[in-house]
């Protein structure tokens, strides 16, 4: 019985210069050198590239659902926890989602926004209640908030008191968020 090859069966020979062939059937030479689906390089994918603006209107955009929670909870005469968590939280998966990427910029960035409208939500919700109590618009009420804390109408232990909370617990919800994106 004589010996017969598979047609599956692949020979590897070098050539004359050096060169890895592969042969099969004897009919067949592939050069790996000039092959253009052989590649040295191992295939690795790139991280996608962060967007940042695409980020910021996401850190926006959880800030703001973190503010609207605050101010509502004002409106019901609480400093929930829960508001400031949700604002920390938000901000940094609002950039992480829309941004496609996470890096010190990142953080720089959402912490701003974070800053910025803890301090404009409890603005926001002192200047409702004066609304309430003065009877007048929210605008007129807003831009007089700063007036009636220098004069003594609104408290300022208890309007800085409440600011502090909220930024405490802003930052409650942030650091598990970014501790959680550094693990992996």
């Amino acid at each position: 019985m004589s010996e017969q090859k598979n047609m599956n069966e692949w020979n590897e020979t070098t050539n004359e210069n050096g060169q890895m062939d592969r042969a099969g059937n004897g009919t067949e030479t592939v050069n790996y050198e000039y092959d253009a689906n052989y590649s040295a390089a191992p295939n690795v994918q790139e991280a996608p590239k962060e967007r940042v603006v695409l980020g910021i209107i996401g850190a926006f955009a959880g800030t703001l659902i973190g503010a609207v929670c605050i101010v509502l909870l004002g409106q019901w005469g609480y400093i929930a926890s829960i508001s400031g968590v949700i604002m920390g939280f938000c901000a940094l998966k609002g950039y992480q989602i829309l941004g496609k990427g996470f890096s010190v910029k990142a953080i720089v960035i959402c912490a701003v926004l974070m800053i910025v409208m803890v301090y404009l939500s409890n603005w926001a919700t002192y200047a409702l209640l004066v609304a309430e109590v003065y009877e007048v618009d929210a605008i007129t009420s807003f831009r007089s908030v700063p007036m009636l804390l220098s004069e003594g109408a609104i408290d300022s232990g208890m309007y800085y008191k409440d600011l502090g909370m909220i930024y405490l617990f802003t930052a409650l919800g942030a650091v598990p968020t970014l501790k959680d994106h550094f693990k992996r």
